[in-house]
């Protein structure tokens, strides 16, 4: 006869499996707040795409495709910006993610960082053209895009560090 979890044990096994997306909605808030910087756009989905790309590789059980498409819905709410266009773009980072696992999964370090650069430079190139056709006008002011991912190009190794401290200290036990 198995022996079946508590609901505490079941509880925590939640709590433990709700890490990453939590984590990702903590980046998404970080990236909400006002920086007093002009340049900016309000909602930094660079910060976002650090732990879908992160989870996606190591813990792909964990950051499913639903939860990437509502936390693309949420920081569109959120930042303002036309409903489905960070959604789509996190979709797509996603999707790189899960099509490269097998090569970055157990690549060295810098490997998968420059992976995670790829990735944020196709996500941020496909933003910049749903931004492009949803308002009809081109803006070819290169520098907020280029400080944006360049925030997340630094952003990315403390994170992973984090995360991969975070993976190995509560996440051992969960699937």
């Amino acid at each position: 006869m198995a022996l079946r979890p508590t609901v505490a044990q079941q509880i925590d096994l939640a709590l433990r499996r709700s890490i990453p997306v939590a984590l990702a909605v903590l980046l998404l808030f970080l990236g909400i707040l006002p920086w007093n910087t002009q340049t900016l756009s309000p909602v930094n989905a660079n910060l976002v795409l650090i732990p879908i790309y992160y989870w996606t590789l190591y813990r792909p059980r964990l950051m499913s495709v639903w939860a990437v498409a509502a936390l693309g819905l949420l920081s569109d709410f959120l930042g303002g910006t036309m409903l489905g266009v960070n959604m789509l773009t996190f979709l797509i980072g996603y999707r790189v993610a899960v099509s490269q696992r097998k090569v970055f999964a157990s690549a060295p370090f810098i490997i998968v960082w420059a992976g995670f650069l790829l990735m944020s430079a196709v996500a941020g190139l496909v933003q910049w053209l749903l931004a492009t056709i949803v308002t009809g006008q081109i803006d070819f002011n290169a520098r907020p895009a280029l400080l944006l991912y360049m925030m997340g190009a630094v952003a990315y190794p403390p994170c992973a560090y984090v995360f991969a401290w975070i993976q190995r200290r509560s996440l051992v036990r969960v699937a």
